[in-house]
């Protein structure tokens, strides 16, 4: 059975130590999304960086003629009997703002704070708060802007108000329930305040990539959707894995349960299995201030506990990809 892998992120490549496919991917390396942060912080791309090792062909997919069963790329076309793909997400442009999707994001608002006295970042996730927290200790004045009353709605009650006295005590202008209404060079306004800095940095608008809707496929903010099984809801012969695909019931946008997602789905393609696609959150970890902390099968926790559970997660994403 010839099996092709779109993209080889934690999706990708899950499904391909399943099944030993041919995988095509932009890149010649893997990017650990999880530590953009401390390319930002430190400049140097590597820290987020693992090369492929041989496991990848590196290349452009430009179409898929899905009723010839072919992926054409930039290196000629290739015949699938069964495709999945697992691009990974993107970020939505937001004028007069500064995105961090990807390395080479992180390396020029590493650049671009180097040399702002003041910051203002947009969204109080994950990203956010860490871009905040860093942002601080490189000495700069930091506005985070959250539209709901919490930063991490998403966390346990305890995270976030850790998150929150964390940022607070280094100095971090935490803004809560304020709707951003417009962005202006320097210049954030919100319902009701202006806010003026340097740099205005997006941590949100994260959907699908664009080859989805490229593709003609039937998508939810760009994500491709899929049955339970993880199967296309368009070709019987296609699937989706990851942060670029989601099912009916919302599917969130997570390295652990794009893993996941991926062992299933190729488990699924190629028949060793016919398993419907259930996700588990094991792990939720920040660091702010730092200090670890986060949400670790459902509960807060900090200090050594939520180091080890990141380093952990660090450590089987470096065997996933070797």
């Amino acid at each position: 059975m010839k099996v092709v892998i779109i993209g080889g992120g934690f999706a990708g490549l899950s499904a391909h130590k399943v099944h030993d496919s041919l995988l095509i991917d932009e890149k010649d390396y893997f990017t650990l999304t999880h530590k953009l942060v401390d390319v930002f912080r430190s400049g140097n791309p590597d820290v987020a960086k693992i090369p492929y090792q041989g496991k990848a062909m590196k290349s452009r997919v430009r179409n898929v003629d899905f009723r010839r069963k072919k992926v054409i790329t930039d290196s000629g076309s290739f015949d699938y009997d069964k495709l999945l793909i697992a691009c990974g997400y993107s970020q939505k442009v937001i004028p007069n703002t500064y995105k961090i999707e990807n390395v080479e994001d992180a390396l020029n608002l590493h650049q671009k704070v180097l040399g702002a006295k003041s910051v203002t970042i947009l969204g109080g996730g994950l990203l956010g708060v860490e871009l905040a927290s860093v942002s601080r200790e490189m000495g700069k004045e930091v506005y985070l802007v959250e539209g709901s009353d919490r930063l991490l709605n998403f966390m346990t009650r305890e995270s976030s108000d850790f998150a929150l006295r964390e940022l607070r005590e280094m100095g971090v202008h935490v803004i809560l329930k304020e709707k951003v209404e417009g962005i202006e060079k320097n210049k954030v306004k919100t319902n009701n305040m202006e806010i003026e800095s340097d740099v205005v940095v997006s941590s949100i608008g994260f959907k699908g990539p664009s080859l989805i809707q490229e593709l003609g496929l039937t998508n939810t903010n760009g994500r491709m959707v899929v049955d339970e099984y993880l199967r296309s809801v368009d070709y019987d012969d296609v699937f989706g894995a990851g942060d670029s695909a989601t099912m009916k019931k919302f599917v969130p946008m997570s390295a652990q349960v794009a893993v996941q997602a991926g062992n299933v789905a190729m488990r699924n393609m190629i028949g060793a299995s016919e398993e419907p696609f259930q996700y588990k959150q094991y792990a939720v970890i920040a660091k702010v201030n730092g200090k670890y902390f986060g949400d670790l099968m459902g509960r807060f926790v900090k200090g050594r506990l939520a180091e080890i559970a990141e380093k952990m997660g660090i450590t089987k994403t470096v065997m996933l990809v070797k």
